[in-house]
């Protein structure tokens, strides 16, 4: 996009979900990230594979039974933190869809941060109503549950991405 467009400030977002991004997207996510191209990765992680009728994916819980692991997940749930640290990401946040206006922010910095430094990661939970059978007016209470069990908000930015996001007006602290 720089060589197209130089003149022009080009951002790249990658919104997709934990199946299509860990499974199947695992290998060229990781080439990017540690390549440190300049987009920001957002993850919607239901925590299954819900658009294919609810396997397994590398993001499920261990011991979760679904309809593909009848005796449950065998093995732990992928650390995507975890490989956002070892590639150095300036930003990594996980977060929980139950405060907009704090999800807007993250969405914010982490793009700002991807157009300067690179690769960002932001890891959102998203409730799979239809394979964990939540009742459509309680996928709310199942995000704060979910909030309050295993996916409190975490944010880790940089030194230089802290310093960045200052100068373009965020308050950081």
């Amino acid at each position: 996009l720089e060589l197209r467009f130089p003149d022009q400030k080009k951002d790249v977002i990658v919104m997709c979900g934990d199946g299509g991004l860990v499974d199947i997207g695992f290998q060229g996510l990781m080439h990017s990230w540690f390549r440190h191209e300049k987009f920001a990765t957002i993850m919607l992680d239901n925590e299954t594979y819900g658009n294919t009728g609810g396997q397994e994916s590398g993001m499920t819980q261990n011991g979760v039974i679904m309809k593909m692991s009848p005796r449950g997940k065998v093995d732990e749930k992928m650390d995507m933190m975890g490989l956002a640290r070892v590639a150095k990401l300036d930003y990594i946040c996980r977060i929980a869809p139950t405060n907009p206006a704090r999800v807007a922010r993250t969405v914010r910095r982490a793009i700002l941060v991807a157009r300067e430094f690179g690769s960002t990661y932001v890891q959102g939970y998203t409730s799979c109503n239809i394979e964990y059978s939540i009742p459509t007016p309680e996928v709310m209470a199942d995000a704060f549950d979910m909030e309050k069990k295993n996916y409190g908000f975490v944010e880790e930015i940089s030194d230089r991405a802290k310093e960045y996001l200052r100068e373009q007006g965020e308050k950081i602290k």
